[in-house]
């Protein structure tokens, strides 16, 4: 017979973090509904809700291969917020050195140069050149917060150029913090070491004041969703939106026009973080189908049961050997017949675009702002 020692400890702190994880009664929907068992590494989430539920020391591999993707809550019959409950395991894991070493070093990067790649600060609005965006510590009436993957990478600073250049034609007095940038705290959150979140978080808000803005909109549904969620816990009083929200509503307001039809068949990804996570899912087809030309093909996957691309929960940092979600979806958008797959989340475009290349599929992977910011200027 085996002896298991209960962690009273464990279960005050989880509890404390998490009380409603107390309702899970181990029907097991959760682990079965789990995106990541058609990849042949999905984490028994049944188990670590109960490993959680009775204080005993879950592996610490487990709690780290989640996405964070949210479609377990969606069908848990007694609304069990177990994303939250992984949180609560991590943190527990990062205070018992128990980090995955890829995040651990993540989170140095960040905290000694403010980004997750470790790339220098002077680098990070070098986009900015030559496209007249003001520097918004001169005051602005809405913060474009970029995020650092589309600061940093060379493909996804296309986007932040997009968004850019429709703010600007749509008469939006925007600006960015360029260099003072710095990571927005998703990846630190992520890790579970929640004693520099704060320290971070604090530190970007009391950057973000200085520029009066009153609006702050993010390229990455990840940024978006930390602002909105976490800052207010933090004393931050700015309005947070998806850049397609803000979007959406300029498109409304007449102050969008767009030039170029495209006549092509596009099938939309909704990221997890904007389809489950805050409902937004309308904003984006309005933008694409506002394009002339453009037919919208969905997936069998959208809207609410929309499959996550594997990049959230920190797994962006992580290498996945294998069968890869991105590579499912790729399959999936495929069959919709569509020749453009747009989405808008530059991690999606990531994972997506390397999907293409790995399953041999000529389908361009396009964010909705470059989409729009072409048919804006005629191509």
């Amino acid at each position: 017979m085996t002896t298991v020692s209960i962690n009273d400890e464990l279960w005050d702190r989880i509890n404390q973090a998490v009380a409603p994880m107390t309702l899970c009664y181990q029907c097991g929907v959760c682990t079965a509904i789990c995106p990541l068992s058609g990849t042949g590494k999905s984490p028994s989430v049944r188990k670590l809700l109960r490993s959680a539920q009775t204080g005993l020391v879950a592996s610490s591999s487990e709690a780290w291969l989640c996405t964070t993707c949210k479609l377990c809550e969606f069908t848990c019959p007694r609304g069990v917020p177990i994303v939250d409950v992984l949180h609560a395991l991590r943190t527990v894991g990062f205070s018992e050195r128990k980090v995955p070493p890829r995040l651990e070093e993540v989170l140095w990067k960040i905290y000694e140069s403010g980004n997750p790649w470790g790339e220098p600060k002077k680098t990070r609005a070098k986009w900015t050149e030559g496209l007249g965006v003001k520097e918004a510590l001169d005051g602005v009436d809405v913060l474009l917060y970029t995020g650092c993957a589309s600061s940093y990478d060379a493909r996804l600073q296309s986007i932040a150029k997009a968004v850019a250049s429709i703010l600007k034609a749509a008469g939006v007095n925007f600006g960015v913090l360029k260099t003072q940038e710095k990571c927005c705290g998703d990846a630190v959150y992520q890790s579970g070491e929640d004693a520099y979140l704060e320290e971070l978080v604090t530190e970007n808000i009391d950057t973000i004041r200085k520029t009066n803005a009153s609006v702050v909109v993010s390229i990455s549904p990840h940024c978006f969703n930390i602002f909105k969620t976490l800052y207010p816990k933090y004393g931050a009083d700015f309005r947070a939106v998806h850049y397609t929200q803000l979007l959406a509503d300029l498109l409304d307001s007449g102050k969008i026009k767009l030039a170029q039809p495209f006549e092509t068949a596009v099938t939309y990804h909704d990221p997890c973080y904007l389809s489950r996570y805050h409902g937004i899912q309308e904003e984006p087809r309005k933008l694409l189908e506002s394009i002339k030309g453009v037919k919208l093909l969905e997936m069998a996957n959208s809207g609410d049961n929309t499959l996550c691309c594997g990049g959230g929960g920190g797994r962006m940092f992580q290498e996945d050997a294998g069968e890869r979600l991105s590579n499912i979806r790729i399959r999936e958008a495929s069959e919709t017949g569509a020749h453009v797959l747009a989405t808008s989340c530059p991690y999606c475009i990531q994972n997506f675009e390397d999907g293409a290349k790995t399953e041999g599929k000529n389908m361009q992977v396009s964010d909705v702002a470059e989409l729009i910011a072409a048919s804006m200027r005629g191509g």
